[in-house]
């Protein structure tokens, strides 16, 4: 089984203790009757896929709704199950929310192998949180990494939210200190995008969010003030102190093979992308591979400069070339120098890098270099 390169494992735990107004993933409130039979399909699945491809892992991350609602024993249980397949030093991370902490003991998380942890905090302001749908406070949030960490855990993330209804430069600028006072390691900080057919899509507080010009000033002014903190951009949205970056998201914008489970779960293996229906009892009741749904063949050369050019290590073209060799890095590179000296990416010899304006623009920057 070790003899191919460890994948990545995602595991989707549907389940949140209450819908926010924003969310858009698939998920749905409570749920306590699915948790039992959940935690056992789950383990069929890592049984599963582990033997179809032959695999080890050297992440897990447990994504969500909200993982730590299932509780310590569900949580370790799984862990059990996939223990045999992580190499030793696999990074295996689990969400959660601030305000259903106190179901879990994080001392038996960390036993079990779990060794990095992401809560949504999303503000440090009552009146944002309280327009997002949120059921913790801030007071609550800081307790929660308080106790992450007396229980062993040095590797914490917290979600924050830009464009947020209400939201000030001042009260970002107040997040962000909040974050750096807790002593964490990790912030991912995304622009809100207010997706059809979900309640906040449907009340007023929409017109309370950023517009688009004023988002971009949040976005820039959050990359500032991160950076002044230690918390160094190395992806669009994700920021981290030294030696902290991400390292099951990172395989994501590597191009890196990867394992999901669960409805809606995403895989990448083997050159074929494919995911799950958004449908609990089919992921519950039906043989695996019958409800597996192709996304794309994957693996080809425009998505591997694409992701690439998420990092800020960017895009090295002559790699890329390499791996593909029908592309011409010098065109890559001519096509890329008109956009240097307006400060949207940088040209390191054979790399090229967005900066966080060039990040604002990224989808149209990545358009015109590539083709």
């Amino acid at each position: 089984m070790n003899k191919k390169s460890p994948a990545g494992l995602y595991i989707h735990v549907p389940f949140c203790a209450q819908k926010c107004r924003y969310c858009d993933f698939y998920s749905f409130p409570k749920g306590e009757e699915y948790f039992e039979v959940y935690k056992n399909r789950v383990i069929e699945a890592i049984e599963f896929y582990s033997k179809k491809y032959a695999r080890c892992y050297n992440s897990l991350y447990f994504g969500g709704g909200t993982p730590l609602l299932l509780g310590e024993k569900h949580l370790c249980d799984i862990m059990a199950a996939a223990k045999p397949y992580l190499t030793e030093d696999a990074e295996v991370t689990a969400e959660g929310n601030p305000g259903v902490s106190e179901r879990v003991d994080f001392k038996k998380l960390r036993e079990a192998g779990i060794n990095r942890l992401s809560f949504g905090l999303q503000s440090s302001n009552e009146r944002e949180l309280s327009a997002l749908g949120r059921i913790h406070t801030a007071k609550e949030a800081a307790e929660t990494v308080k106790a992450a960490q007396n229980a062993g855990f040095d590797n914490i993330s917290l979600d924050l939210m830009l464009g947020i209804p209400y939201q000030t430069e001042k009260s970002l600028l107040e997040s962000i200190d909040f974050c750096a006072s807790l002593g964490i390691q990790h912030i991912s900080s995304y622009m809100l995008k207010i997706e059809e057919g979900t309640p906040l899509s449907r009340s007023d507080l929409r017109f309370l969010c950023a517009d688009e010009e004023k988002v971009s000033d949040l976005y820039l002014f959050a990359c500032e003030e991160l950076e002044k903190r230690g918390f160094a951009q190395y992806e669009i949205s994700n920021f981290a102190k030294e030696g902290k970056r991400a390292f099951h998201n990172s395989r994501y914008w590597l191009d890196d093979e990867y394992v999901g489970i669960g409805p809606s779960a995403h895989s990448f293996m083997e050159g074929r992308r494919y995911f799950f229906d958004r449908n609990i009892r089919d992921f519950l009741e039906k043989p695996f591979e019958e409800t597996e749904r192709e996304e794309s063949s994957g693996g080809g050369w425009e998505e591997f400069a694409m992701l690439r050019l998420r990092l800020t290590d960017g895009l090295d073209v002559f790699e890329l070339a390499e791996k593909f060799p029908e592309v011409s890095p010098e065109e890559i590179l001519e096509n890329a120098k008109p956009f240097e000296k307006p400060g949207l990416l940088k040209i390191n010899g054979s790399k090229i890098s967005f900066t966080p304006k060039g990040f604002l623009l990224s989808n149209a920057l990545t358009a015109e270099i590539l083709y």
